[in-house]
């Protein structure tokens, strides 16, 4: 049930649990802070309220599981059900984090981690471009001096080839 359940969350971002509350993916858009930008935020958070999941969830577990839809329904709220009854508990999200239960108390431990994604980004001035075009202008404005050398070699050899 539970890897199905992170499918789930990972498809649509949310994950709502009866009695428990919204598992959500929050995300910040990255922004420009001085000359540089500031790399997107990402993490996920438990809000804390009464819900309860949508036809869409159910559909997606009842084709996850092969079951029907009323089976899905029936099945997850006993996966809840059984969370809640015990007093001190946890549910494994995988790399993504923890769901931890202490007595009455329910509390996520976040894993994911998305620095390791993203980081900032720093705009620096890059050379400009004429400086390079003009430097290698200066080594060929010599072209002709070397052909006026040649010819006059060319034409002394020439002219001294008789003698």
């Amino acid at each position: 049930m539970i890897h199905t359940l992170v499918q789930y969350f990972i498809k649509y971002g949310h994950l709502d649990l009866p009695t428990i509350g919204i598992l959500k993916w929050s995300k910040q858009a990255s922004y420009w802070e001085l000359n540089k930008f500031v790399a997107p935020k990402e993490f996920i958070e438990l809000e804390i309220t009464e819900v309860t999941p949508s036809k869409q969830f159910y559909n997606f577990l009842a084709d996850e599981l092969n079951i029907s839809i009323e089976q899905a329904n029936l099945q997850f709220d006993a996966f809840i059900q059984q969370f809640k009854e015990q007093k001190i508990t946890s549910l494994n999200f995988g790399n993504l984090g923890t769901l931890h239960k202490n007595e009455n108390l329910i509390s996520w431990n976040n894993l994911y981690n998305a620095d390791l994604y993203y980081k900032d980004l720093a705009m620096d001035m890059a050379p400009l471009f004429e400086s390079k075009y003009e430097q290698a202008n200066k080594n060929r404005d010599y072209w002709w001096v070397w052909t006026i050398g040649l010819i006059l070699i060319a034409a002394a050899l020439i002219l001294l080839k008789p003698l």
